[in-house]
């Protein structure tokens, strides 16, 4: 139990330790200069290490290759070649008396360092330096062989292998190779070593390295001005935007235009200064809702209060005052419904039920609901629908409401007829509602869609505006016109 709390405990301080630093954020500045810091590294390293294995690669091959062609020219001299001979002594130099078998070595030290890049040696089976020797050869550098010759014996290099070897003597690098020596005059217990020297190209890539490294250094150094500038350049404009936007939060819808030499801050600052706009628009908006509310309201209630203290002092016939007291409770009534009705209105689609519905179906039973009104006001309704079936996926509800104001208020103008038409029109439904009124003024057609705006004989001027809203909330345009006689309101569908 206790391994087990012990374990618990570690896993939730891991937790606890993981969500610090996952929530934690990082600066534009810093998240730009990592990055470009990484990359350079990455990219350097990559160069750095291709370069060496590439050159390593390149000292094996092209040293391998001369050791290669070094012992096949001492193996070709065994099978073909008899052993030059010495000089003879022509009484002037001191005698030197050199056996036949190392005549025959000293043949194959010169001929394979003649015909390659290797040098040789010779050393005995117990790594004993046997040729050169100071005596024999002094323009050798013997002490180099000697420091090769130490470094095979203390790696205790096999001399009877076939394959190339890299060893150090602690100042140069050398590849060899190693050629068990046979004589025509028999097998003698000596090696040849071929070597070459590899020093210098490898301190040529060590500086080659060394620039490497130092141009890495420069790009960093310059990475992390260029980090700052570019970082600077982003963070700068974004402080602003959300200086802009803070603003935006505390009520201040001032447009404010900003000259960012990028395009998406530039669309940003756009969109934004767009969002303002809207903004300040539905400020002001509700404001004026408020306002006219609060206007419309208040006359009904001012009337039902003037009408219930004239009864109570007697002052007019009860009865006449209790028909205009009920005149405007209706009135109110109807008001506080389209006011509650249009504070919804903006998130209708929420309570949307989309149904197939047969738009003539529709208009037809608001029809019906004002008939009665109609045949009061000696008007009479006129149908001009598609034979077909007009389909349209709506909110049955809805769209209802939408056709029954626009058929009160056709009721309110008309004289004697309204038009209702509802077809197919192409690739959209086209529904007409037409009275043969007075029309609409000129100055009043741009706004008869804005709240609480009325015309000449207009109600409270929340009816049309929630037509607007609710044609918007299906996908479809409402615009309004003088037609041949009156107001002709004309609605398009999408199919």
């Amino acid at each position: 139990m206790k391994n087990g709390n012990d374990k618990n405990r570690i896993g939730k301080i891991k937790s606890k330790f993981k969500l610090k630093f996952s929530k934690k954020n990082i600066s534009i500045k810093t998240r730009i200069l990592l990055s470009i810091l990484c990359l350079i590294i990455i990219v350097f390293m990559i160069i750095l290490v291709s370069f060496n294995v590439f050159l390593d690669t390149y000292i094996k091959t092209t040293a391998n290759e001369e050791l290669t062609k070094s012992t096949e020219i001492v193996e070709h001299m065994d099978s073909n070649f008899r052993p030059i001979k010495p000089p003879q002594d022509d009484g002037k130099l001191p005698p030197k008396v050199l056996s036949n078998f190392m005549r025959n070595v000293q043949d194959k030290v010169r001929m394979a360092e003649t015909q390659s890049d290797a040098d040789a040696m010779v050393v005995d089976s117990k790594y004993n330096l046997i040729f050169p020797t100071r005596e024999d050869d002094f323009l050798k550098n013997v002490d180099e062989m000697e420091l090769i010759r130490e470094c095979i014996q203390n790696e205790k290099l096999d001399l009877n292998s076939d394959a190339n070897t890299r060893i150090s003597t602690g100042n140069k690098d050398y590849y060899i190779s190693t050629v068990k020596i046979t004589s025509i005059y028999g097998e003698q217990d000596k090696y040849l070593i071929l070597f070459i020297d590899i020093s210098k190209t490898l301190n040529l890539a060590q500086k080659i390295n060394i620039v490497l490294i130092s141009v890495m250094c420069f790009a960093g150094i310059l990475a992390i001005f260029t980090a700052v500038i570019l970082s600077e350049k982003i963070a700068k404009p974004i402080k602003e935007l959300c200086e802009f936007a803070k603003k935006m939060g505390q009520g201040d819808f001032k447009r404010t235009y900003f000259d960012f030499s990028d395009k998406e801050l530039v669309e940003l600052s756009t969109v934004m200064n767009k969002s303002a706009e809207y903004l300040d628009k539905y400020d002001n908006e509700q404001k004026i809702f408020f306002q006219n509310a609060s206007h419309e309201l208040r006359t009904p209630l001012m009337s039902i209060k003037g009408y219930a203290e004239a009864i109570k002092y007697n002052v007019i016939d009860s009865k006449h005052a209790s028909d205009i007291i009920l005149e405007e409770s209706d009135r109110l009534s109807d008001m506080v419904e389209d006011l509650l009705y249009i504070s919804k209105i903006d998130n209708i689609t929420k309570d949307f039920e989309l149904v197939e519905c047969d738009l003539r179906e529709v208009l037809s039973n608001c029809g019906a609901r004002q008939n009665v009104r109609a045949i009061n006001k000696g008007i009479k309704f006129i149908y001009e629908f598609d034979e077909e079936m007009v389909l349209f996926e709506c909110d049955e509800k809805n769209i209802s409401k939408a056709f029954m104001n626009l058929i009160e208020n056709a009721l309110r103008y008309a004289k004697s007829e309204i038009k209702i038409v509802c077809k197919y029109n192409q690739k959209n439904i086209v529904v007409i509602i037409e009275d043969d009124g007075i029309g609409i003024k000129k100055e009043d057609l741009p706004h008869v869609f804005e709240r609480f705006y009325k015309g000449v004989g207009g109600n409270h001027g929340i009816g049309l505006s929630i037509v607007k809203s609710i044609v918007n909330k299906h996908g479809g345009r409402i615009y309004v016109e003088n037609g041949k006689k009156g107001a002709k309101f004309t609605i398009l569908f999408k199919l």
